[in-house]
């Protein structure tokens, strides 16, 4: 399995990716439902591996956990609070609009064709082929990203067959209550040695770690499950799957640590130390180990379904 590789993304595709008068806008509404709609504090294993678990933070009154042996983090909400959330008419037909659609097509245009390249690359190694294969995109709400995908050149067929050499997953873990069932939904699926591709938020990054969830982008009910990459490995490998890449290239660990310093416990004396520095150069460094370390925030991942 390739855990990590010495690659950064370039900045560029990732700062201005969201606007923040939208980014404002959707979080009010997803507020107004996660107020109507409380989840009680609820003490219960790792959703990932079963491990017992520790509070790690509370967020908009949601309380989130952490396992003490994969190092996960998630909260505890049941399946029809999420099924609730995601049908929430408001936000439905927010994301739905013009003005949402066209935003993320020309803010998210450089990370897309970046995944896509970055896929495109990696389906020939593991698959032996890059065209003509029939994908299954779950959930995808960017519709010019649904575009680029059917228009890819490894894209055969989209969305038009029950099973699929590739199933896309694509910033949708977060918001899994139950990863076990889901990922067993998603291995059915896939054609015989068909490949999984996810990308998410992760719990062992240094934002995510160093601001205990307070990054500004972490919040119910749209964000409840931030896996770490051992736990990663373990759910998949239960749920029928062998892990082929697990790669960590984010590049905005520090630049949302600096964003948030207040958030900074005083007595993380490295931490404070490092963000002190002026130089630039040293900063970059620090995220180029991230990176290389599986240390980053956000991740990559394939997987193939593992025959019977």
């Amino acid at each position: 399995m390739l855990k990590a590789y010495s690659y950064i993304e370039n900045a560029h595709l990732d700062s201005g990716i969201i606007d923040r008068h939208i980014l404002a806008r959707e979080k009010q509404i997803i507020s107004e439902f996660t107020v109507n709609n409380p989840t009680p504090k609820i003490e219960t294993p790792c959703v990932i591996c079963g491990g017992v678990t520790k509070e790690f933070a509370v967020i908009d009154e949601i309380c989130y956990q952490r396992c003490n042996y994969c190092r996960s983090i998630f909260a505890k909400v049941e399946n029809e609070t999420i099924e609730r959330y995601k049908a929430y008419q408001p936000l439905v037909d927010f994301r739905s609009s013009g003005e949402y659609q066209s935003s993320a097509a020309e803010r998210r245009e450089g990370i897309w064709e970046d995944l896509l390249f970055w896929l495109k690359y990696r389906l020939a190694r593991y698959m032996r082929k890059n065209s003509e294969l029939d994908v299954i995109d779950i959930d995808n709400r960017y519709c010019a990203l649904a575009e680029k995908i059917k228009h890819a050149g490894f894209c055969g067929g989209y969305n038009i067959t029950e099973t699929a050499d590739v199933v896309l997953f694509l910033e949708q873990f977060r918001c899994l209550p139950d990863p076990t069932e889901t990922l067993s939904k998603l291995r059915r699926m896939l054609n015989d040695n068909g490949i999984l591709v996810m990308n998410m938020r992760v719990g062992g990054g240094f934002d995510v770690l160093t601001l205990k969830g307070c990054t500004g982008s972490i919040f119910p009910y749209e964000t409840i499950l931030l896996p770490s990459t051992e736990g990663l490995g373990v759910i998949l490998k239960n749920t029928g799957f062998d892990v082929l890449e697990v790669s960590t290239p984010g590049a905005l660990d520090i630049e949302h640590v600096l964003q948030n310093k207040e958030h900074v416990d005083e007595d993380d004396l490295f931490v404070n130390y490092l963000l002190s520095k002026t130089d630039k150069s040293i900063l970059a460094e620090f995220q180029r180990f991230l990176q290389k370390s599986g240390m980053s925030s956000h991740a990559r991942v394939i997987a193939r379904k593992r025959p019977v």
